[in-house]
């Protein structure tokens, strides 16, 4: 998931909570509130939850390419194409790489509470960085340069 379970927990009980409350309060304390309103926000809120819960991040290594499902899409990077990798702490290899030139296309996919990542620099001029559990463990899975 792209927010740890006990968070996403928490967040759907909040929202359904606020929901209850807003209830609570046209139906005992004021009732110049539209039904139609309490209505729509307790979609809002259904839907939210189940996207809170829906919402997967996940990186696959393949022998011919990695691929990253991050929210609903799905991005695939050729191994071919694949020139260099960096792992460790993902603010600091974000911040202090030696990739930083003028033109390249960043992107970032990371999930809540996960600090190391690893980054692929690709032709085309574009940089992947990944937040993951076990950086060293993906990039066992790529074939070295000889």
């Amino acid at each position: 998931m792209l927010l740890p379970k006990n968070l996403a927990i928490m967040l759907v009980a909040v929202l359904i909570i606020t929901w209850l409350s807003f209830l609570v309060t046209k139906l005992t304390y004021y009732d110049g509130i539209p039904m139609l309103a309490v209505y729509g926000f307790g979609i809002i809120t259904a839907i939210a939850s189940v996207l809170i819960f829906a919402m997967k991040y996940n990186i696959s290594v393949y022998e011919d390419r990695v691929e990253i499902w991050y929210i609903v899409s799905k991005t695939v990077i050729p191994v071919p194409e694949i020139i260099d990798t960096r792992t460790g702490e993902l603010n600091l290899i974000k911040n202090y790489s030696a990739w930083n030139l003028k033109g390249v296309r960043y992107r970032t996919f990371s999930a809540v509470g996960e600090d190391l990542g690893i980054g692929l620099k690709v032709t085309g001029k574009r940089v992947y960085y990944m937040s993951t559990k076990d950086p060293e463990a993906i990039a066992a899975l790529l074939p070295k340069e000889e």
